[in-house]
């Protein structure tokens, strides 16, 4: 582990009334089980926001980013690239629709790109109008 994350870590125990990093650790990896565990999403489609952060002039983060979204070309369905001000950072904004597990793929290749890339996501189920019957149905896989 990184000196830079040790010491994170550390602040962040000492600043959260953690008794240390291990019950900072433990907290972390117990939330990521828990976001991967079988959800009510498991098995339908979803319409997923993905938003990587990552330090500014990072050209290799940058090229992995491209790298993903033709790995994934089949659902993402929008993907941009902003800089923050002042040369604060870069985010990369995905747009994915795809069957949850497929989405949790790809978050995971996200996270996996440095240690230093923060990402967040939000996914939500994706239910079509059936026009002729008026009725919500779910789509189906391509």
């Amino acid at each position: 582990m990184p000196e830079r994350l040790r010491d994170g870590l550390d602040t962040f125990a000492d600043e959260h009334g953690y008794t240390g990093r291990s019950e900072v650790i433990r907290e972390a990896c117990q939330s990521l089980l828990e976001e991967y565990q079988e959800t009510d999403y498991e098995d339908r489609r979803v319409l997923a926001t993905v938003t990587a952060v990552f330090g500014y002039d990072e050209p290799e983060i940058e090229r992995r980013m491209m790298d993903i979204r033709h790995e994934f070309e089949v659902s993402v369905r929008s993907n941009s690239h902003n800089c923050l001000e002042k040369n604060a950072g870069c985010v990369e904004t995905f747009v994915i629709e795809a069957k949850y597990n497929v989405v949790l793929e790809f978050i995971a290749t996200v996270r996996g790109v440095d240690e230093s890339v923060s990402v967040e996501y939000t996914a939500v189920p994706v239910n079509v109008m059936n026009v002729e019957a008026g009725e919500p149905f779910e789509k189906s896989a391509e």
